[in-house]
């Protein structure tokens, strides 16, 4: 079986078709595109799937015996810090992640740079270097986190209680220390934050079926409350009113825009909000954080 190119990377199923040898032959045939370019660093970065860590380190081997600087990022680590990253070290990148999808799939998301995903239809598969290189840990989760007050700016601190359901994915334990940085009054309670090979049992789909928790604790919560919740590599945000009503992307959008006040914003109409001034990458994190002003 063979991975299924998309726009971005590689999609498929683990221990079928996404198998360390797959993964590594990605990595060489990614790795002479960037030397092709004239690109010498790269950063790899995953998600809190099954054995993500360990082809994160497999690929990164691969890259660096190629003779490319390489980096990786500590841990699982939400698609916004890796754009973050990107952008930090003037590098390319390789994301292993499968979005919302079921636990037994996995996929690579490729950057030529900041902003620059690569189809998976312009990368070959190439035998890997015999032996691996060694690469260098790079953790920037405090800079993301300082970086991401920075673009929120003047928040208003306003009371309230806030949920956010991270489904077990990678976007568990960043916002608690940019609510720390900013100063915010309202009480944010993390839901599932530690990450979670099975994501707890659901599909890392932020759809109310999928968010049974934050559904019941939102019916049982008077105004002023929010609820947020994000997919498994917090690339997505989705929000929910007290009582558990889902608010569409457009109104979302619309809510941002109005925070923003004519600042950019973009949608992609599945709960990605792309803000051009802050990062290439969608940050559903920062969208969080806009919204306290206008739903609390």
């Amino acid at each position: 079986m063979e991975l299924r190119p998309t726009q971005e990377g590689f999609l498929g199923e683990l221990a079928k078709d996404f198998t360390f040898a797959a993964l590594a032959r990605l990595a060489a045939g990614f790795g002479e595109r960037l030397k092709g370019e004239g690109i010498g660093r790269v950063v790899v970065g995953h998600d809190a799937r099954f054995l993500a860590r360990e082809m994160a380190e497999e690929a990164a081997g691969v890259l660096s015996a190629l003779g490319l600087e390489t980096f990786l990022l500590p841990g699982p680590s939400p698609l916004p810090l890796f754009g973050f990253a990107l952008e930090r070290e003037g590098a390319a990148g390789l994301y292993l992640s499968a979005g919302r999808r079921p636990a037994h799939f996995q996929g690579v998301k490729l950057r030529l740079g900041p902003g620059k995903p690569l189809p998976g239809q312009e990368v070959p598969f190439l035998d890997p270097p015999a032996a691996r290189g060694s690469f260098a840990t790079l953790d920037l989760k405090q800079a993301y986190q300082e970086h991401l007050a920075q673009s929120a700016g003047g928040v208003p601190k306003r009371k309230g209680v806030v949920y956010l359901d991270a489904m077990g994915g990678a976007g568990g334990g960043v916002l608690p220390g940019v609510w720390k940085l900013l100063g915010l009054e309202a009480e944010l309670r993390e839901l599932h934050p530690l990450p979670h090979p099975l994501f707890y049992g659901v599909d890392p789909d932020p759809r109310p079926e999928n968010l049974k928790t934050l559904q019941v604790l939102l019916k049982a919560q008077e105004p002023p409350a929010l609820g947020l919740a994000l997919d498994g590599d917090a690339c997505r945000l989705r929000v929910y009113l007290p009582g558990g009503e889902a608010l569409g992307d457009e109104a979302v959008l619309g809510h941002l825009k109005e925070a923003l006040g004519g600042k950019g914003v973009e949608g992609d109409g599945e709960g990605g909000f792309r803000f051009p001034w802050h990062l290439e990458e969608p940050d559903p994190f920062l969208a969080a954080l806009l919204l306290l002003g206008v739903l609390l």
